[in-house]
Formats: C-alpha cells, structure tokens, sequence
C-alpha cells in the first residue's frame, strides 16, 4: 500500500498542492483558507485508505498526544532518570515524549520551544528552564500549550512547578560535615549561579556555616563553568588547597562536580589531602557506592519529579486543574 502523495490528494480533492500544503502544514488561517475548505482536506487525508498521517490528524483533532522534556542536560543521571519516569507515565495514558537538551543555552533553550511548538505541536511542554526570568513565558501561546516547570523556580512567575527542597538539603547535608568536625569547607558551584536550585544550595551553605560562626568568605564558594565542570574543577581544588591546605571537606553542588571532584584528587598535587578531606555532593549517584571514600550525599526524589510532573500535565490537558500549583518535595540525607 503506498504512501499518501501530495499530487494524489490534490487530484482527488480540486485543490491545489500550495493550498493542500499550506493546511497540513498549520497555515491555513494565515493565508485565508475557510474553515471549510480546512476540513475537507484534513478529513480526506485522515479517512483515505493510506498510510495514516498522524500531523494531518492531529491538526485535525487538536492534540498531537506527544509531550516535550526540555532539560540542561540529558546526559546527567538526574535528568535521565526524571526523562525515564515521566515516558513511563505518559505512555501508559497513550503519549509519546521528545526529549530536548539546553546544555544551559538560554537561545538554545528558546529555539527547542519553538521548534516543539510550532513544528512538532506538542499538547504540552515540562521544562527545566535555563532562563533568567519569566519574561519569555509571558505569551499568549502558552496558554494555548500548558507548562509544567521542573527542578528550577522562576522568580515572581505564576506557573506550575515541581521541585525539590534545595534550601533545606542543602543546610542539612552542610549541617551533617559540620557535626562531622569540618571547619573549612570549599563549596563547589556551578554556572548559571542565578538557577535558583544552584542559589538555594548556595544559600543553605551560608546559612549553616554562619549559624556555626566558620566564618568562611565567598573565596570558599567557587563557580565551576558548566561547559568546563573537568577541567575548572582540578584548577579550582589546585587553587584552594594551595592557598588553604588546612581545607576540610569539599561540598559539591552537583552530581557532575561530584564525579569531577573524585577524579581531581588523582592528580598528584591533590592526592596527599584525599585521605584528609572529606567529602558531599547535593545529589547521589551509583558510583558513590563504588569509591573508596565515603560520600555524604542529598538523594533527591526523582522518580516522584517525574510522575508527578507527568500527572500535573495530563490534569491540565485534560482540563482537571486550573489553579497554579508549588509541589516542594522533601530530599534525604545519605550517610555512608
């Protein structure tokens, strides 16, 4: 059975392939073509006994039934994990995923909007945004395709979030070093610092170590460049420990600086302090149960960010929820 032509519909229907072309493609009403003459085209292509055109459907009915992910970076077993759980969910309520990644672009970021809106007509969008603020989601167009925002706040927007307790994991882990003897503490972030998940586990760094009086400067917050977390991590540890050899413990704000933390205290200027230092990471990965130092980690509850982020998103496409909602979950403490 052969695929569907352009030159066959245009045959059978009296119109012409501009014209045909232009309704399939969701620019009908910009070129004044009737509602009618819309229709006649769409049912033709949905009911012909060919090949089924899924677009020409979901022009046809409104929903494509897929969903779009935006992250920064899929490649982060964070972000995976959440893509994971949130496909399963979908599926099982008959959509699809497409899966994008910002590498922390805020353009990138916009240009993957656009894309997922106006050429795949997603019904929906869950996004872990790179964005300043919220002017850009300030269009009407997103009333028309529902957001539901993850792991990241943005300031002063009135949208649907889920995220996590990065304040309080954040203070708790901090807390966790300090009862542990620790009085010099490097914390390791990570650029954009204005992301409000990398400021809230700034501010519970701060927060901790002042209610203990370490008084530590900002010199003991250091930003890591995302595009460069390896190599910016082996200069800053060089760095600091050169100036302060009597550092403690290193705290690392993600799961990424995590790993590069371990492979930086190979290096022979770093390795005398490995056993010395100890170490924690605002997130918890397979290979801290691997190494042979112990990591203090925050486990976040990723499979409920995903599930339940799904959920919100199908109540809203299906119109069940109407009202903003903030769903804060609660992170834990891994002690090993």
């Amino acid at each position: 059975m052969k695929r569907l032509q352009l030159e066959d519909l245009s045959k059978q229907l009296g119109y012409s392939k501009t014209l045909i072309s232009m309704v399939l493609n969701g620019k009908a009403d910009q070129y004044g073509i009737s509602k009618k003459t819309q229709a006649i085209v769409l049912d033709a292509v949905a009911k012909l006994d060919y090949t089924p055109n899924k677009f020409a459907k979901a022009l046809r009915t409104g929903k494509s039934n897929f969903i779009g992910l935006i992250v920064a970076d899929i490649s982060n077993p964070f972000y995976s994990t959440i893509a994971k759980n949130i496909e399963t969910t979908l599926f099982d309520r008959g959509y699809n995923l497409m899966v994008c990644s910002t590498e922390e672009d805020e353009e990138r970021e916009k240009k993957l909007i656009d894309m997922l809106i106006n050429q795949q007509g997603v019904d929906g969008i869950i996004i872990a945004s790179t964005l300043k603020n919220s002017d850009y989601f300030n269009s009407p167009r997103f009333q028309r395709t529902p957001l539901v925002f993850i792991d990241r706040i943005l300031p002063l927007y009135n949208g649907n979030f889920v995220v996590t307790d990065n304040y309080g994991g954040s203070k708790e882990i901090v807390e966790a070093l300090i009862k542990k003897g620790c009085k010099k503490i490097l914390c390791l972030s990570v650029t954009p610092s204005y992301i409000s998940t990398i400021d809230d586990r700034i501010k519970g760094f701060v927060d901790a170590t002042e209610k203990h009086n370490l008084n530590l400067g900002s010199e003991f917050i250091a930003p890591i460049n995302f595009n460069k977390i390896q190599e910016d991590t082996l200069t800053t540890l060089k760095k600091m420990f050169y100036l302060h050899p009597d550092i403690d413990a290193v705290y690392s704000l993600n799961n990424h600086l995590g790993t590069a933390t371990l492979k930086a205290f190979k290096d022979k200027s770093l390795s005398k302090y490995y056993d010395k230092v100890k170490l924690a990471c605002f997130d918890d990965i397979d290979l801290f149960n691997l190494v042979d130092k112990p990591v203090l980690s925050v486990s976040q509850p990723v499979d409920d960010i995903g599930r339940n982020a799904s959920l919100l998103m199908l109540d809203i496409i299906d119109g069940k929820k109407e009202n903003k909602s903030m769903l804060v979950l609660p992170t834990s403490l891994i002690v090993r």
